[in-house]
């Protein structure tokens, strides 16, 4: 008996023990709207480092059970270098939220958000480089792009045609290779390069 009670008297400490310790604190990351500092012909403004999105960055990709169309509903403009009407001249930077995915279908939307697509509860935050454009034909361009996703990097080309020039809009595409940034596996009968088309106002 004098046992039985020693064995309670410790699984109670135990259990205070227990029950008393306080949860560690997390610290989250850093915001990723803070403020950013711009130049466009020389002049200095800040702007939100994911802004109102000026457009529609979309993407669309289907296997035989289904087509999904998506988009970004959060993303902006970092950067903006242009010299005024020349197109070729443009160098600009592009942050997008990817906690900002959405598709038709929710639960395609909340699978999206998971680690074996966009994983957005480690990485929030995608940076596209826009550089080297070249003249194709009337008001059609390419530019090299460079993609920057889930600690990865991607260089493509896109081509895009500019509808006007005050303010200046442009229509185009792009390709992601999305078993490079891991996007779904390899055999689930998606193409492994995945149309995205942005159609957008280049301001500030």
């Amino acid at each position: 008996m004098k046992n039985l009670l020693t064995i309670v008297f410790v699984l109670s400490v135990l259990t205070y023990m227990g029950c008393s310790k306080k949860t560690a604190s997390v610290q989250s990351e850093p915001s990723q709207t803070e403020p950013v500092t711009v130049k466009k012909a020389g002049v200095a403004k800040t702007i939100d480092r994911v802004a109102s999105s000026p457009g529609s960055i979309t993407f669309a990709a289907a296997n035989e059970r289904y087509s999904a169309a998506g988009k970004f509903n959060n993303w902006g403009f970092t950067k903006i270098d242009m010299k005024k009407g020349d197109v070729e001249s443009l160098v600009a930077t592009i942050s997008i939220d990817l906690t900002s995915i959405w598709e038709k279908n929710d639960k395609l939307t909340a699978h999206l958000k998971a680690p074996d697509f966009f994983n957005i509860a480690k990485y929030s935050t995608a940076k596209m480089l826009i550089d080297n454009v070249e003249k194709t034909g009337d008001n059609t361009y390419k530019a090299a792009m460079t993609l920057d996703m889930k600690g990865l990097t991607q260089e493509m080309v896109s081509e895009f045609t500019v509808t006007s020039m005050d303010p200046l809009h442009v229509k185009g595409t792009a390709k992601v290779n999305r078993n490079l940034f891991g996007l779904g596996s390899v055999d689930m009968g998606v193409p492994e390069l995945v149309e995205v088309t942005y159609d957008t106002d280049v301001k500030m």
